[in-house]
């Protein structure tokens, strides 16, 4: 690869397109090339000229160039220009480039302007683009040249820079162009706006509404209008499907609409165009409207419309309707489960968390009581002890013992007599002995608990004998001793072993 550091070895690869160039008054300042165009000569109307005699007209000689022709030669000297950069940028430092592309954007020939653009997209896939010519792309939105705003408005999907879907949907809110504005469009369509909701209804009637009501689709999904706003998206709407009904305005009707609305359009879950189904169900879903498709939920596509319609909802009302739908090993049944359930009331989740405990789903009750406790703080200390109550047998049941001890140590030492048992439990199983002795300071429960494991897991087992006898040799009964399986001396022994 040839470095080239600056714009002299260039301009002698051009030289005839310099000299074509002066004939025919192109002007470019773009980097590395510069052609100035003197304006013709002024004629001084009061200034004699000698007489002479005039040439008899030769048509042959002529060499006025006609005015297509003229045209013609421009064109191509513009092309040939354009294959000189696309020949030669490439060949130039990374550096010099970045020096250079300011003036390339804002060159006087929208071809070269495009160039830029496009350069400046390889070096934002190269990872080398600089936020200052991000910016100068993005300032393009208002170019002159809709070629030079269509080329800017491909590029934003990969463009992140401040303020940029304010700018975008300012600029959609002015643009003519029909493909620039689809460009636009779909920029929103992955990067959803509230500022973009008022310029895409303006268009749900000027551009035939299929890419406006696509978007518009998108952006209501995760941003609200008001209520009169959406009677007034609704009406265009109904008139808009009386000239060509279209999936795209179905779902906004049925996102939109009324109750009376949605009820009409509840019929059309039973289309034979499965396009009209989908779209049915999809506006159904995103405004929570779930009864029509819990009904049709015998149809996978309709099962999981209505778990997304139901996790629009805040109430247990809601999770007993999710009840009636659950189905073993189903991913999409667990999300709304957990997505419901994290909107309930603390009683309301308790309720939720009986619920799940008869379908014996303590995987994904300890998932939520997780989640749960990771925002315990914004709820009230009896509620906090309540999650606490369900979440640590099930974390002790996992594995999570030492999850469960700093859970606990939350609320200090000062415990209800049940949580005090759970810290007990959670210390034996993470082995925390200081931490068990202080929930229970005599042997009768560590006894408890050796004998629970003796069986299943006897090392376990082993080594809560070893803290019994050393932490409560004085303690223990002769039974206790006997029960152990220890005598008094090795007892003695190791109570004095330091």
């Amino acid at each position: 690869m040839i470095s080239i550091e600056s714009n002299t070895l260039l301009v002698p690869a051009m030289n005839s397109l310099l000299h074509l160039t002066f004939h025919t008054g192109i002007l470019t300042c773009a980097g590395f090339l510069l052609v100035n165009c003197e304006s013709p000569p002024v004629i001084d109307q009061n200034r004699r000229t000698p007489a002479v005699a005039k040439p008899t007209p030769n048509p042959v000689a002529n060499t006025e160039i006609p005015v297509y022709e003229q045209t013609e030669t421009i064109a191509s000297l513009k092309n040939r220009l354009l294959q000189s950069y696309t020949l030669y940028w490439p060949h130039i430092s990374s550096e010099y480039q970045h020096e250079q592309l300011p003036s390339v954007l804002h060159d006087p020939l929208p071809e070269l302007r495009q160039f830029g653009i496009e350069r400046v997209a390889i070096l934002l896939r190269d990872g080398d683009a600089t936020d200052e010519e991000l910016q100068l792309v993005v300032d393009m939105l208002r170019d002159p040249s809709s070629r030079v705003r269509l080329a800017a408005a491909q590029l934003l999907p990969e463009i992140n820079v401040p303020g940029l879907a304010n700018f975008v949907a300012n600029s959609l809110e002015f643009e003519t162009d029909s493909n620039v504005i689809a460009q636009e469009l779909a920029y929103f369509r992955t990067q959803p706006s509230p500022l973009a909701i008022a310029p895409t209804i303006a268009l749900l009637t000027s551009d035939s509404g299929t890419s406006a009501a696509e978007t518009l689709v998108v952006l209501l999904d995760s941003n609200e209008v008001s209520t009169n706003t959406a009677q007034k998206i609704v009406r265009n709407i109904k008139k808009l499907r009386r000239i060509q009904d279209r999936p795209a305005l179905i779902t906004l009707e049925a996102m939109l609409g009324d109750v009376q609305d949605k009820q009409n359009l509840a019929i059309m879950l039973g289309s034979t165009n499965i396009d009209f189904r989908i779209a049915t169900a999809k506006g159904f879903a995103s405004a929570g409207f779930a009864e029509p498709l819990i009904r049709n939920a015998d149809s996978a596509l309709m099962y999981d419309y209505a778990l997304i319609a139901l996790q629009k909802h805040t109430d247990i009302d809601a999770f007993k309707q999710l009840m009636s739908l659950y189905k073993e090993n189903n991913a999409a049944w667990d999300i709304a489960a957990f997505e419901i359930a994290m909107q309930l009331s603390t009683s309301e989740f308790l309720r939720a968390d009986d619920m799940l405990k008869k379908l014996a789903r303590d995987d994904i009750r300890l998932q939520i009581l997780s989640a749960l406790w990771e925002s315990a703080d914004s709820r009230s200390r009896a509620a906090q002890k309540a999650i606490a109550r369900r979440a640590v047998p099930l974390m002790i049941g996992s594995g999570e013992a030492v999850a469960a001890v700093q859970l606990l140590d939350h609320f200090g030492e000062s415990l209800e007599e049940d949580l005090l048992s759970l810290r007990f439990n959670a210390a034996i199983s993470a082995a925390a002995w200081d931490t068990a002795a202080n929930a229970r300071a005599t042997p009768a429960p560590w006894i408890v608990v050796w004998q629970e494991v003796l069986d299943d897991d006897p090392t376990t087992a082993a080594v809560i004998s070893q803290q019994i006898v050393i932490r409560f040799a004085e303690q223990l009964t002769p039974e206790q001793r006997e029960q152990l399986g220890i005598d008094q001396e090795i007892v003695l022994e190791e109570s004095t072993d330091p």
